[in-house]
């Protein structure tokens, strides 16, 4: 909030089309920030008869509220700032009081950036950044990096567009740097509205957890086969997995209530995330999906 109040006031001493869609970048920002506080409060609230699993999907609804937010508030108006930008003949007057401002806000960005990139900086280092966003289920952990890398790049267009504004006595270039600034906030608004989207569809476990969950059945050697496996994700660390059995069939039914009981305290142990576990004992014979 602080850094986006520096930026409009920049904005109206300057009549920087680029500030402006900064401050608005911030605002942005700032209310997602909000969004995703009330979906990680919503998501900690104990199921009930209309919920049984939880609430824990709520945090992806929010994410997808803030990817919306950041389209419609951060992205729309800083391409429309851009675009009136180049068809007005309009001043930017900037001065040094404008570059103090960036400087300031570039420091205050630099600094939330390296907070977020210490919380996840082990998983981008051995994913990278699009396999880490790719493979997440919970991306507000990556919001916040996204959202500052975007803020360093849009206060360094905003800046190189004054200088070339001043240098060339011309607003096209205070433009230019308000549309691309909107282009990348499209960018990452896109990005996350479309994982949040794949989440609250139902996402199945990583293929890591899925081969662990097998691990954890195959120790049991009385499951001769694995039928089906089915999982989801109703959360970050929420996982519905569903099974159906071929068993030996020389088992008694209370060995069999036993084994189902191990099974899922195995799965349990290897996956924790693996709250909800249902299994199925299935006929002999049948086709199997995965081998055990």
């Amino acid at each position: 909030m602080i850094i986006g109040i520096l930026k409009l006031i920049g904005a109206l001493d300057s009549n920087s089309s680029g500030l402006f869609a900064e401050a608005a970048h911030s605002f942005a920002d700032t209310g997602n920030q909000m969004m995703l506080l009330i979906g990680a409060r919503l998501a900690l609230r104990l199921p009930s008869k209309s919920h049984p699993f939880g609430y824990g999907k709520d945090r992806y609804f929010w994410t997808f509220l803030a990817a919306i937010a950041m389209f419609t508030i951060g992205a729309t108006f800083s391409v429309y700032q851009g675009v009136s930008s180049l068809s007005n003949s309009g001043e930017v007057h900037a001065s040094n009081f404008n570059y103090v401002i960036l400087g300031i806000a570039a420091v205050l960005e630099t600094v939330a950036l390296s907070l977020a990139l210490r919380a996840t900086w082990s998983e981008l280092r051995s994913k990278g950044m699009w396999s880490a966003i790719r493979d997440t289920k919970d991306p507000t952990r990556y919001i916040v990096v996204l959202e500052d890398s975007v803020a360093l790049i849009g206060i360094g267009l905003v800046a190189g567009g004054l200088v070339l504004s001043q240098v060339f006595e011309s607003t096209m270039f205070d433009g230019i740097a308000a549309i691309l600034i909107g282009l990348l906030l499209a960018g990452v608004a896109l990005l996350l509205g479309y994982e949040s989207r794949s989440l609250l569809l139902g996402e199945s476990v990583s293929p890591q957890a899925r081969r662990q969950i097998i691990s954890a059945i195959k120790k049991h050697s009385q499951v001769k086969y694995i039928v089906n496996m089915q999982t989801m994700h109703i959360g970050p660390d929420s996982v519905i997995v569903g099974l159906e059995l071929d068993l030996d069939a020389a088992m008694t039914m209370d060995d069999a209530e036993q084994l189902i009981v191990d099974v899922e305290a195995s799965i349990r142990k290897t996956v924790p995330e693996a709250e909800h576990i249902f299994i199925e004992v299935v006929r002999p014979g049948r086709q199997t999906i995965l081998p055990s």
